[in-house]
């Protein structure tokens, strides 16, 4: 048995570089390998399997196919050169079931002879890690040979991770076949180097075809070696050891040996495990001297608490020994995509927390530098920053709020009044209360554009309204004047009546009164019925009685003044 042999140096020809011995398996005793698992979609059974022996003599047998016997040759395993340990001694190789049923056990597999096989695959692998770590460039030799097919072949798979995961190797051969006599193989990969838990294993496809020959897949003197490094890098711990995904971090390392002109320096980020199987560049800077690499941290990087830096060259190869010490990487905080907001004051306030795009829920709204929000129901615009604090190696991130508040149109409150036909024409704008604006439009009850001066004569009554156009975001505002025309039967009118109205003089009525006619007391009513005090203010001069309706808004009221019958006027508030 040659197998995990101590880190001993030794020379393998004259004039190569010294190499240190990590692994060697000749398959003459207890082996290193696991024969037959499931790995790399694996079958434990089949047409075919892995055997260890040292049988290299073909022979005959029988396999029955679509129920009809067929006889088959397996021919002699090809001898193996003096370069191999134990020449002709036990190896690893690929066996036909049915060969092994008729008692052959050499290199062989059932689909070279073109029979029915089902297809599938066979693998074997080491059982025991080997470290890596703190060794210069690091190779995989084997001697191997393989008949096989295009569908028929061999592969190589190394693991980093004790067998967990397993990833081909395709370089410098993919396609293990085509090769009756034995042959050494040589594999120096970078990702080889600085694992603690390096394996590899072989893995047969039989695909079946009918071109295919023997011999199957066959292996020995399996060694996994070092060369001694003229040059090392040594990485060191960059500070703090807490960063934020895409973040910058400043990489330290040492140099040993020397390094050409043209080289370059790289950084490498390990996975959240500590393992460089799929190393991330982060950094480069080109120089031949020890210094700092400038790297970031990708922004896509997995939280999490083991990654580690190493520093690799180009000219010559050197894979550094990675720091010492876990890195954390933890999640950028976010504030989300800027925001633009329109709001009209008459609408409802908007929760500014709703609005936050693609941000984190946990930060605060700042407005001129204090943690508050502005009046959002007084017209302006408004610059608003969300926050939302950092973490440990991450800074806050900030969302901007631009508001625009615009102030609502107003077109006041409209009235309902009833006016007798023969009433003078009057403005509807004037029967508004509040504080409306001017720039608005009338429509009268069929939806035409009306004039805002309503005559009762000429004039349909109905609802006429006035709309006053807004700024976006906000909807036009809208007053309506509900008047209804009466030909005022049943009270005196105006051209007949004792006591006549002789119009509105600023916020007084005038009224023409029968000669030596008592007008005391004076009452004046609202539309309602109801008493208003303003008859007190009624003042008689010669044949005329002066009313005061100061303070009184815009409507219908009744005067009624000693016996005289009521007289109805309207009153328009200045």
């Amino acid at each position: 048995m040659k197998r995990l042999l101590p880190i001993l140096p030794c020379c393998l020809a004259a004039g190569l570089q010294a190499q240190t011995l990590l692994f060697e398996e000749g398959f003459d005793g207890t082996s290193a390998f696991t024969l037959n698992t499931t790995d790399v979609s694996s079958t434990a059974t089949g047409a075919n399997t892995w055997l260890i022996n040292d049988v290299y003599v073909g022979g005959s047998g029988e396999i029955e196919c679509f129920g009809f016997p067929f006889g088959f040759t397996v021919p002699t395993t090809a001898g193996q050169p003096a370069g191999i340990s134990d020449a002709n001694g036990p190896y690893l190789h690929i066996t036909s079931e049915a060969a092994i049923a008729s008692g052959v056990q050499n290199c062989c597999f059932a689909a070279a002879d073109g029979l029915c096989t089902e297809a599938a695959n066979h693998f074997a692998a080491m059982n025991t890690d080997v470290s890596t770590v703190g060794q210069g460039e690091v190779s995989l030799s084997f001697w191997w040979l393989c008949g096989g097919s295009n569908n028929n072949y061999g592969e190589v798979y190394y693991s980093t991770d004790g067998g967990n995961a397993w990833s081909a190797i395709t370089t410098p051969i993919a396609q293990y076949r085509a090769q009756n006599a034995w042959v050494q193989q040589t594999i120096t990969l970078p990702a080889f180097a600085e694992q603690a838990q390096l394996r590899f294993g072989f893995r047969f496809v039989n695909g079946t075809a009918l071109n295919a020959s023997d011999p199957g897949f066959g292996v020995d003197d399996v060694r996994i070696t070092a060369s001694a490094a003229t040059s090392s890098i040594t990485t060191g711990s960059p500070a703090p050891l807490s960063y934020c995904q895409g973040a910058t971090v400043e990489v330290p390392f040492t140099i040993a040996g020397s390094f050409n002109a043209g080289n370059t320096f790289t950084a490498e980020l390990s996975n959240a495990a500590g393992s460089f199987s799929a190393p991330v560049t982060i950094g480069t800077i080109a120089g031949t001297s020890a210094g700092t690499i400038n790297a970031t941290i990708p922004p896509a990087t997995p939280v999490g608490t083991g990654y580690r830096i190493r520093v690799v060259s180009d000219d010559p190869p050197v894979t550094g020994q990675a720091n010492t010490a876990n890195l954390q990487v933890v999640a950028a905080p976010t504030a989300g995509n800027d925001v633009v907001v329109a709001h009209c004051t008459a609408d409802a306030v908007p929760d500014l927390q709703a609005l936050v795009d693609g941000g984190a829920s946990n930060g605060d709204f700042f407005y001129q530098g204090l943690q508050l929000l502005p009046d959002l129901n007084v017209a302006g615009t408004y610059e608003v920053l969300y926050i939302v604090p950092g973490t440990a190696g991450c800074a806050a991130d900030t969302a901007e709020f631009d508001i625009s508040v615009v102030a609502a149109p107003d077109a006041g409150t409209g009235v309902s009044i009833t006016v007798c036909v023969y009433d003078a024409s009057f403005s509807l704008f004037d029967l508004l209360s509040g504080s409306p604006e001017n720039t608005g439009v009338w429509t009268d009850p069929e939806g035409a554009v009306h004039s805002g001066s309503f005559d009762p004569a000429v004039d349909e009554p109905g609802l006429y309204t006035y709309e006053v156009v807004g700024e976006a975001p906000c909807d036009p505002d809208r007053a309506f004047i509900a008047i209804a025309v009466d030909p005022c039967v049943g009270i005196a009118e105006r051209s007949a009546a004792p006591m006549r109205w002789l119009g509105q003089e600023g916020e007084a009525h005038l009224f023409q009164l029968p000669v030596n006619t008592k007008v005391s007391p004076v009452q004046v009513m609202d539309a309602t019925g109801r008493s208003s005090h303003i008859g007190a203010h009624a003042q008689r001069q010669g044949e005329r009685l002066r009313i005061g309706f100061a303070g009184m808004p815009s409507g219908l009221y009744f005067v009624k003044a000693g016996d005289l019958p009521v007289l109805r006027v309207v009153h328009i508030a200045r």
